[in-house]
């Protein structure tokens, strides 16, 4: 079984991905950690101040691990890249408000630049429209994690496991929020936009 948790960097999918495999006794695997650790890259972003994975041995590399027979939680953004649909049995896109998302990632040091984009692609739902698009809205899970801890979230994620079904799409919507263009200003959102 393959568990994929995805979202927005800042949301919490490293936190919470480790604690729902310590719960299920699973393998975690946090896909940007793999990359760096295996070698599994293409070079650095400078703009965007990240590693670039090389997805197709990434996804290579996971599917041995696969082969493993053992539950893993796999996390990352580009997890919908990476994971085959056919091997995913759960997936799970973590939403935060965009507001204490932009918190998080300047309290992490994150440029105003780097903060604009992971902002505009929470607002705009990309990470969402991604696992929609690779696994199908019947099969993803969308929790809003804002108001959650933690243990909460996972509380949810085990639930919804446990019924086999997922929770479903379309809770959140970042974009009918007042102010969202306010504190979408900025390069990144300028060019979404235009």
């Amino acid at each position: 079984m393959i568990i994929v948790v995805t979202g927005t960097p800042g949301v919490g999918k490293s936190t919470i991905s480790r604690l729902l495999a310590r719960r299920l006794e699973a393998l975690h695997v946090d896909l940007s950690v793999l990359a760096l650790k295996e070698g599994l890259i293409l070079g650095w972003d400078e703009k965007r101040e990240t590693a670039v994975a090389d997805l197709q041995l990434l996804k290579a590399h996971l599917e041995e691990m696969a082969s493993l027979d053992r539950t893993l939680v796999v996390e990352g953004h580009y997890a919908p890249e990476v994971v085959d649909p056919e091997r995913a049995t759960f997936i799970f896109v973590l939403r935060k408000d965009p507001w204490r998302l932009k918190e998080e990632l300047e309290a992490r040091g994150y440029g105003r630049e780097k903060v604009a984009e992971n902002v505009a692609a929470e607002v705009l739902d990309v990470c969402l429209m991604e696992a929609v698009s690779t696994y199908g809205e019947d099969r993803v899970s969308e929790i809003d994690v804002t108001e959650l801890s933690p243990e909460e979230v996972v509380e949810e994620m085990l639930s919804i496991i446990q019924r086999g079904r997922p929770k479903g799409v379309g809770k959140v919507d970042w974009l009918s929020r007042p102010g969202v263009e306010q504190l979408l200003e900025g390069s990144a959102w300028e060019r979404i936009s235009s």
